[in-house]
C-alpha cells in the first residue's frame, strides 16, 4: 500500500488535493493507498515515523514553513519522496536543498498532479526491497540496504554500521536479519551481520570490511564461507 502524507494548513487546499489523488488512483487503478492529512509541519514531524512514501508539504505555512519542516524530516527519512506544493513558483528552486522530487504550483491541476505521481511511482519500483525501516532511541530512520556495511550486537545493543555513519538501534540481530536479502547478507559469528557487497576479503580468521576487520567464528565459519562463495559466483 502507498502511504501519502498532506502537510498543508488550508482546508480547501487539503480537499482540493485530496480530489485531484482521489482521480487519479482510481483513473490509473494502481493499487491501494492511504492518505494522512496534517494541518501543520509541527504535528506532522510529531507525528512522522519515517513510513509515508509521499509527502506533499506546502511551503507557505505560519510559525514552521514547510521547508524548515522538510530539512528536519530530512534528518530521520533521506528517502520519502517529497514533493513541495507552492503559490509561488520561485520557492520551488530551494527544493533541491532537501532532495525534493518536484513541486506543484496552486491550485493544482490534474495535469500537473498526475505528473508527479507517475514519476514518484515510478522511483517507488525502483527502489523496491532496497530500504528498510529501523528503529531507534528517537523514532525510526530508514534506511537504504546497499549502505548497510554490517550490523553489530553487542550486550543486546545494535550498532548499524553504514558507508557515512554508524547509529545505534533497538530491537534484535534476529529481527533485522529478517528484514535483509538472505543472498546478501551473513553472520560470521554470533555478534555480527555483514553485507556481503562490502565486503573486501578475508583474512584467516577475520572478515576484512573496508578498514573494519571482524572475527570469524569457529561454529559460523564453514556457513559463513559457503555464504560467500553463493554471493561472488553469482556476481561473476
Amino acid at each position: 500500500m502507498l502511504k501519502i502524507a498532506m502537510v498543508e494548513d488550508e482546508k480547501e487546499a487539503r480537499e482540493s488535493l485530496g480530489k485531484l489523488i482521489r482521480s487519479y488512483f482510481d483513473t490509473r487503478g494502481a493499487g491501494d493507498y492511504t492518505v494522512n492529512e496534517f494541518q501543520n509541519a509541527v504535528l506532522f514531524l510529531s507525528k512522522q515515523k519515517a513510513d509515508h512514501d509521499i509527502v506533499f508539504m506546502d511551503i507557505e505555512m505560519p510559525d514552521f514553513d514547510g521547508l524548515t519542516a522538510a530539512k528536519k524530516l530530512r534528518e530521520t527519512d533521506p528517502l520519502v519522496l517529497l514533493v513541495f506544493v507552492t503559490n509561488m513558483r520561485r520557492y520551488a528552486t530551494k527544493g533541491y536543498s532537501v532532495d525534493a522530487l518536484d513541486f506543484i504550483v496552486k491550485p493544482p491541476t490534474e495535469n500537473a498532479l498526475f505528473s508527479v505521481l507517475d514519476k514518484a511511482r515510478r522511483v517507488l519500483a525502483s527502489r523496491t526491497g532496497r530500504d528498510i525501516i529501523i528503529k531507534t532511541a528517537h523514532g525510526m530512520r530508514r534506511v537504504p540496504v546497499s549502505e548497510i556495511r554490517y550490523i553489530e550486537v553487542n550486550r543486546h545493543r545494535l550498532t548499524i554500521h553504514l558507508e557515512t555513519d554508524a547509529f545505534e538501534a533497538w530491537g534484535s540481530l534476529k529481527e533485522l536479519e529478517a528484514q535483509l536479502p538472505a543472498d546478501k547478507f551473513s553472520r560470521c559469528n554470533i555478534g555480527y551481520l555483514i553485507s556481503l557487497e562490502h565486503l573486501s576479503g578475508i583474512d584467516g580468521d577475520e572478515v576484512v570490511m573496508g578498514e573494519d576487520r571482524l572475527k570469524i567464528s569457529r561454529p559460523k565459519r564453514k556457513e559463513f564461507l559457503a555464504d560467500v562463495a553463493a554471493y561472488f559466483g553469482s556476481v561473476r
